[in-house]
Parts: structure tokens; C-alpha cells; sequence
């Protein structure tokens, strides 16, 4: 295996860990309040949206928005979640109804 490889393993392992450790060794024995609690409240928030809704919306490297099955399971199964509040229901849901149009429209 080159070293190159593994030299970016375990740059992006102290990467990954860092970035999870850091507020908690920052903010250690602090009440934190304001702006600062309200963004560490919305940084995972943020970070799913950034890694789900460009798969939601360019399954194929284009933008899909009629015949994108990843979309329409995504919205309805969001929209199933507001009203039933049950996780392994709102999996159940969203696999369903994604199969179901995948088929429908592909």
C-alpha cells in the first residue's frame, strides 16, 4: 500500500476527529449562550442539508426534478415525518415510496 495512502487516512482521521472533539474541548465547562449555542445547534443541520439535498436534487450529475424519484421520496417522506413522528415509520414510508416511484418512473 503507498504511503501517500495512508498518509491521507490519517490526515483525514485527525481531521474528522478534530472537527468532533474541538467544540467539546473549546466549550468544556462553559454555559454558552446567544449566537454562538445557536450555531452549534444548526451546524449538523446544515451539514445533512449540504450532503443530502445536492443527491436529492442531481442523482445523475444533471439537475432531475420531474422524473427524479430521490426527490419526490425525499419531499414526501419529509412531509410523512412532520405529521407521524415515528422513525422506523418514516424509513418504512420513505423506502416504500421511493421503490414505488423508481419503478413508476424509470
Amino acid at each position: 500500500m503507498p504511503i501517500q495512502f495512508l498518509e491521507t487516512i490519517l490526515l483525514m482521521t485527525i481531521v474528522t476527529y478534530g472537527a468532533r472533539v474541538l467544540p467539546f474541548l473549546l466549550f468544556k465547562g462553559k454555559n454558552v449562550h446567544g449566537f454562538i449555542r445557536d450555531f452549534i445547534e444548526l451546524v449538523p443541520i446544515a451539514l445533512l442539508a449540504a450532503l443530502v439535498i445536492p443527491e436529492l436534487v442531481t442523482p445523475e450529475g444533471s439537475i432531475v426534478v420531474i422524473h427524479n424519484p430521490y426527490l419526490w421520496a425525499g419531499l414526501l417522506t419529509f412531509l410523512f415525518a412532520r405529521f407521524v413522528p415515528n422513525l422506523f415509520m418514516g424509513i418504512v414510508f420513505g423506502m416504500s415510496v421511493f421503490w414505488g416511484l423508481d419503478k413508476f418512473l424509470h
